[in-house]
């Protein structure tokens, strides 16, 4: 007897609300439908992915952004610490405050992402 592989059969189970609302975040996080994800999910416990991770529109324009923006608060400290001027403990206290930013961004990408 051959099978369509096209051939789809429902399949219900169960959740409790707060394990439905975990998946339901993460799916809006992905932005695909939860019985995708599921399935997905089921299929790569079983070594069969049917789902490779493309982000779609994430803000990736806005974290590009915030991704140029440190790497050329990067340079500009660089420049700074490379160059022959005196480095005040003001300036000092700036670059600091600049990292911390910095650090504080990337986290903020990262757990995004």
């Amino acid at each position: 007897m051959k099978t369509n592989p096209n051939n789809k059969v429902k399949v219900v189970f169960y959740l409790n609300s707060d394990d439905k609302i975990f998946i339901q975040n993460q799916c809006d996080l992905l932005q695909i439908k939860p019985s995708f994800f599921i399935r997905n999910a089921v299929l790569e416990k079983l070594d069969k992915p049917i789902y490779s991770s493309p982000i779609h529109n994430l803000d990736t324009k806005k974290y590009m952004a915030a991704l140029n923006m440190i790497g050329n608060n990067l340079n500009q400290i660089a420049k700074k610490l490379n160059s022959n001027a005196q480095f005040l403990i003001a300036d000092q206290q700036t670059v600091l405050q600049e990292i911390e930013r910095i650090n504080a961004h990337i986290v903020a990408i990262n757990s995004k992402l």
